[in-house]
């Protein structure tokens, strides 16, 4: 067990002199959990933020020195022995919760903060900065760094690479692959538990009509705009949707298809449009003559329509005709 965060950062800081001290303090947000810039500390003091870039060189240089001493270098070491059961990589806000766990275990203001000074300071190990694709984490080595970028490549070629974008499972559970998804911003987790990349539209919706697609995928069956808009309001909480705006978007985009009053279904459903006429017509065109059984039996199967619903239509002489074997065809104009 090693000394809790505070009083290794205390350790590091006991022997700047006040300026340099209050410009780490700054620069890193040690008190206020808010970092700040050169220029900011270089407005407090009147001085220019190359002067204040200098002070910091040389608090760090100072700091650097101290970790000789048996708590800071324990702290190191303790560090660098956790990051080699990741593969030399972890997230930064991982790793400064898990330290907790080998240190006193003392509460700690700003954490992350603090965890990043001292690694920062120490020398043994590399940050890689927030940025589009990652999230801040610490590294061992430039093999290390490469291995991850490498994995991260893998992965999200493997899942470009599907068919079906709700299909894909979280890859494995070791610890190593989990490990190298989490310092990736390329990665997510949608509303239902479906993993894939953050890009995709079934994972990480945005506009409206991505969540109808995503709910109507899930749900497997079409549903009437008011119910689909009650179902994305459900899920999303942060900014509710009218259901008029619901039949707007999708009355228009291709991905959605009008199977009846107020009702869609998904194109990739194959799912036939209209009433019940419609899909009687669209089935007798692509089978020939049906029995009027077999008829009702295949567009119940593709649609929610009651039985009675379905023969009613079939009856309708305007439309269909029955020949001298009992079986249905389409009346020609």
């Amino acid at each position: 067990m090693i000394n809790g965060v505070d009083k290794i950062v205390n350790t590091a800081l006991s022997t700047l002199s006040a300026r340099q001290k209050e410009v780490i303090v700054g620069r890193y947000g040690l008190q206020s959990g808010q970092p700040m810039t050169l220029v900011e500390i270089g407005n407090r003091y009147g001085v220019t933020r190359e002067r204040i870039r200098q002070i910091e060189a040389q608090a760090l240089n100072l700091v650097y020195s101290q970790f000789k001493n048996e708590d800071l270098a324990s702290f190191v070491k303790a560090v660098v022995s956790h990051l080699q059961k990741f593969n030399g990589v972890r997230r930064h806000d991982y790793l400064s919760d898990e330290i907790r766990s080998f240190s006193d275990k003392s509460s700690v203001k700003y954490n992350g903060e603090k965890v990043r000074f001292l690694l920062e300071a120490c020398r043994q190990v590399h940050s890689h900065p927030e940025s589009d694709d990652f999230y801040s984490f610490w590294y061992l080595s430039n093999d290390d760094l490469n291995k991850a970028r490498s994995f991260v490549n893998k992965i999200t070629l493997a899942f470009n690479s599907q068919k079906d974008r709700l299909s894909g499972k979280y890859p494995t559970q070791d610890l190593s692959t989990s490990n190298y998804i989490a310092i990736s911003k390329k990665f997510s987790t949608n509303i239902y538990g479906d993993f894939g990349l953050s890009n995709w539209e079934e994972i990480n919706p945005k506009v409206s009509r991505d969540w109808a697609y995503l709910v109507l995928k899930k749900e497997n069956q079409p549903v009437h705009f008011t119910k689909l808009a009650n179902l994305i309001n459900k899920h999303r909480k942060s900014k509710q949707v009218n259901p008029q705006t619901i039949h707007n978007e999708l009355i228009k985009d291709e991905r959605f298809v009008l199977v009846g009053r107020g009702t869609y279904g998904l194109r990739e459903f194959n799912i036939v449009p209209g009433t019940a006429k419609d899909v009687m017509h669209h089935f007798l065109k692509k089978h020939g003559p049906m029995a009027a059984k077999d008829l009702v039996k295949m567009a119940m199967s593709h649609r929610t329509f009651k039985e009675k619903t379905l023969m009613l239509s079939l009856r309708n002489k305007k439309y269909f005709q029955s020949s001298g074997d009992g079986k249905y065809f389409v009346k020609e104009a």
